[in-house]
């Protein structure tokens, strides 16, 4: 009967011990995957790497569009998307206003999804950004002009930190996207 009860003691404990453990294990797990995602939506923090499942010679996939910009800044607002195969453009909606979003975090982030997805997608030439009270166009040739490289060659994570992300706090480097 003794020996009995030190066991359930012993297996209550275990249990206790066991529980905890996993319960913090959760609890760091879950605030990490928190910051990532939060990480994932500014894009002085985002994680370029995070694109490579999408990268595609061709623009036609509107899965594959869809799936590259969920993972992109941006992400959490609500837009729809329209892809035009013979022109090479996309088109994406917002229906937030540029007001209710900020100016700032708008342009930085157009910016680097624009480099990001035409990096990603070999024949994509033009995004145009709507939203309900402005727009914006982003074309190819004008950011192969400012950056100077072949784009699929920035998704390498260094080059990309180098002449993309670290830059991206300049009002110089973002205003000549917009000029």
């Amino acid at each position: 009967m003794k020996k009995s009860k030190i066991f359930i003691v012993l297996l209550a404990v275990g249990i206790i011990v066991f529980g905890t453990i996993q319960l913090g294990i959760f609890k760091v797990n879950n605030a990490r995957e928190e910051k990532y995602t939060k990480n994932q939506s500014d894009a002085s923090t985002h994680d370029i790497t995070a694109i490579e499942d999408y990268r595609t010679s061709y623009m036609g996939d509107a899965t594959n569009v869809t799936k590259l910009f969920s993972v992109l800044p941006l992400n959490d607002l609500p837009k729809t998307f329209e892809i035009n195969s013979d022109t090479r453009s996309l088109t994406v909606n917002y229906s937030d206003s540029i007001g209710v979003v900020g100016e700032e975090r708008i342009k930085k982030n157009m910016v680097y999804n624009s480099i990001a997805a035409m990096s990603a997608i070999d024949n994509l030439s033009e995004i145009t950004y709507n939203f309900s009270d402005n727009s914006y166009f982003f074309d190819r040739g004008k950011i192969k002009r400012i950056l100077g490289n072949p784009l699929s060659e920035l998704l390498d994570k260094e080059i990309w930190d180098n002449q993309v992300q670290s830059k991206l706090n300049s009002n110089d480097f973002i205003r000549q996207f917009f000029d």
